[in-house]
């Protein structure tokens, strides 16, 4: 037996198979279709973030006198009421109600006392005419403040803050609101929010009066 011949056609053979193998993997690689590319992702552009419309209708107004001079914006719901020096008013149409703001510096309060140096300790303390109800850090045009939901207990006293002569009733039993603001350039600002007699419309009366607040801005003297 030739054995030497036996090996020669077993490598033969095999290199028959690998060829043969060789050739289907090439005609299996010319068949198979090209992989297709994945498409670039598409860039998006960012969305603008949303602007808010200002106020139709709204009205801008400065006081004459007040000092710190102070600007606001109002819808036409309110109107200027009073503008005298240290205090101007705005009532709110078809209520008995109003927004007003006071520069306590020469104020009285019950009928002929100096009105007090901290209004935030003093409408706390038995002197107070008021009965704290809560209370709040806000700001205004910038400055710190407090407001103060109360209820009026006047008692026997006629006005509750005078200027010059001119005086606003003590709300006795009434709710009532308060903004103060102890340094706005350098002066004493309170903000009073009055309901209706009844005190039915005060929340109402604070929300809206919120809304004018919330675009008072005060410049320097």
């Amino acid at each position: 037996m030739n054995t030497r011949k036996l090996i020669k056609d077993r490598v033969n053979a095999r290199r028959l198979l690998v060829s043969v193998l060789t050739l289907v993997i090439v005609l299996l690689s010319a068949c198979t279709p090209a992989a297709t590319p994945s498409p670039a992702p598409t860039a998006v552009a960012p969305t603008a973030a949303p602007t808010v419309a200002p106020t139709q209708g709204a009205t801008t107004y400065s006081p004459k006198t007040f000092n710190p001079p102070l600007t606001l914006s109002h819808s036409p719901e309110w109107s200027v009421a009073e503008d005298n020096p240290g205090e101007f008013l705005l009532d709110y149409a078809g209520h008995d109600a109003g927004l007003a703001f006071f520069n306590v510096e020469n104020a009285k309060y019950a009928d002929g006392v100096a009105f007090p140096d901290d209004f935030v300790t003093w409408i706390q303390s038995p002197a107070s005419l008021f009965k704290v109800v809560d209370s709040k850090s806000v700001l205004v045009g910038g400055f710190q403040g407090t407001q103060i939901n109360a209820t009026g207990e006047c008692h026997d006293t006629t006005y509750w803050i005078t200027f010059s002569g001119a005086g606003w009733k003590c709300p006795n039993g009434e709710p009532i609101g308060f903004v103060y603001l102890g340094d706005a350039h350098g002066e004493r600002v309170l903000i009073q929010i009055q309901a209706s007699p009844d005190g039915k419309d005060y929340e109402f009366i604070v929300e809206e009066a919120q809304k004018v607040l919330d675009t008072v801005v005060f410049s320097k003297p």
